[in-house]
């Protein structure tokens, strides 16, 4: 299964930051425009609800005959208890182990057996289940999520054996430095948020987690409200509509589930956090700051700044941190990057340097704070801002290809703003972000008095 984490995603981050999306303050949102500023021609979501609450939304793709069918609902590591982290991942696992008419590993392998491919994937807002699979085989794809929103089975042998796997992923986060610097990092920078853990839960906590605890989950947050069908490809609406009122339709409505994480907001912060950890092969500064919700407008500009930052070979930090210096006649360090963890609840801005000589930490770190200086000072040029834009409208039109990548798109929207067609006008707002927005957001949120700062230094520092 893919497991959503900064902590697995590590590589990923130093490569660049995903657009996520934003949306504006009151729902419901104004229909999507015919195009982009860029004229890009943008696609017609179609949407239902059935009468249980579950919410469907629909999009015709007819570059191949298949559909690409998700189910998302909205609980991930932050809807935890606090001595119970890893039940939401858990379910990565134990929602293909059977059901009271699929027995176990049989849902991969249905899925499989027409030709199609199935995943899951868990985050700290959403936990999703995907297939692609021939078009022809939506409804049953449909019967087979229907039957296990509902229908699952907890078996004590099958959950203690799915637990011990879910442990070996987590042992290997705790064997490797930097990832558990980044662990220790969400720690410091959420005192009270649940954000400050990951999907991938503890060992302790699944040892206590018991199958009674996670029927009592499920229980509570699989429920169809608490749901997003959402099926692009080569079908229709009216066969969506109808397979998904067959299926789901029949599953009671149930109350809404709790949300813990909107009784524990994180504070603001006003001092600078900062710890040197356990050292690692190589090393590692995190440097992150709070940020907004998705829904907030500021998530656009900053969003284009951590392109400016961190992504492509022109990018500020990673020209600094990567260029020779004259007189040492060494780069600073190896690598560096800018990634930005929007989230449904305020999110973080994170700057990392990766550095090999222990003495060049100081000054990796330093590098980070004084290229934020910088542009709060002097926002960056107009070709940056066209640049870092660019990147982002190549990165969204690359995703209309795929009926899977829509449909994650889809998804992630809906998780992140409470809008499933939101997605659509992130380019509009994106193309509104000038360079002076760029220094604002700076002075704004990535001050030194609101970062907190972790240190992996490479194993031959002292």
């Amino acid at each position: 299964m893919k497991l959503l984490l900064p902590v697995t995603a590590v590589a990923a981050l130093l490569g660049g930051a995903a657009l996520a999306t934003a949306q504006p303050a009151a729902p419901p949102a104004p229909r999507p425009r015919a195009s982009t500023p860029a004229g890009l021609k943008l696609p017609q979501l179609e949407t239902f609800t059935l009468e249980n609450g579950l919410r469907g939304v629909f999009l015709r793709h007819d570059a191949a005959p298949v559909v690409a069918v998700e189910v998302w609902y909205r609980v991930g590591a932050k809807d935890e208890a606090r001595d119970r982290r890893g039940s939401a991942h858990m379910f990565e696992h134990i929602m293909f182990k059977g059901t009271k008419r699929v027995r176990p590993e049989a849902h991969a392998r249905f899925v499989n057996g027409v030709g199609g491919q199935a995943n899951a994937h868990t985050s700290e807002d959403a936990t999703a289940y995907l297939q692609v699979v021939p078009a022809e085989y939506l409804d049953f794809v449909l019967e087979l999520e229907a039957e296990r929103m509902r229908n699952l089975r907890f078996d004590p042998a099958t959950i203690a054996t799915e637990r011990e796997v879910v442990k070996e992923e987590i042992r290997q986060q705790e064997n490797d430095p930097v990832s558990k610097g980044l662990l220790r990092f969400l720690e410091i920078a959420f005192t009270r948020h649940p954000y400050a853990w990951t999907a991938g839960g503890t060992i302790a906590d699944l040892d206590r987690t018991t199958p009674a605890d996670l029927e009592a989950f499920y229980n509570t947050y699989y429920q169809p409200g608490n749901a997003l069908l959402v099926v692009v490809g080569q079908t229709t609406l009216a066969e969506v509509k109808a397979s998904a009122e067959k299926h789901f339709g029949p599953i009671p409505a149930a109350a809404p589930p709790p949300r813990p994480a909107d009784a524990t907001p994180e504070p603001p912060q006003t001092e600078k956090r900062r710890e040197v950890v356990e050292a690692g092969q190589i090393g590692i500064v995190f440097a992150g700051w709070k940020i907004p919700e998705a829904r907030a407008q500021d998530i656009y500009a900053l969003q284009v700044l951590s392109l400016v930052l961190g992504t492509g070979e022109s990018a500020r930090l990673r020209q600094r941190i990567r260029t020779i210096d004259p007189k040492t006649k060494q780069p600073l360090g190896v690598e560096a990057a800018a990634p930005i963890l929007v989230r449904e609840h305020p999110g973080l801005f994170l700057a990392l340097g990766v550095y090999r000589d222990a003495a060049a930490g100081a000054a990796v770190e330093g590098a980070i704070f004084d290229e934020l200086a910088r542009i709060a000072s002097k926002p960056p040029t107009a070709d940056e801002l066209r640049k870092a834009k660019n990147q982002i409208l190549a990165g969204f039109v690359f995703g209309l290809d795929s009926p899977l990548g829509l449909a994650e798109q889809i998804g992630q929207s809906w998780i992140l703003t409470g809008d499933p067609t939101q997605w659509l006008r992130d380019l509009d707002e994106l193309e509104k972000v000038t360079p002076a927005d760029l220094a604002r957001v700076t002075r704004t949120y990535l001050t030194p008095e609101r970062a907190t700062v972790v240190v992996v230094p490479p194993r031959s520092a002292p």
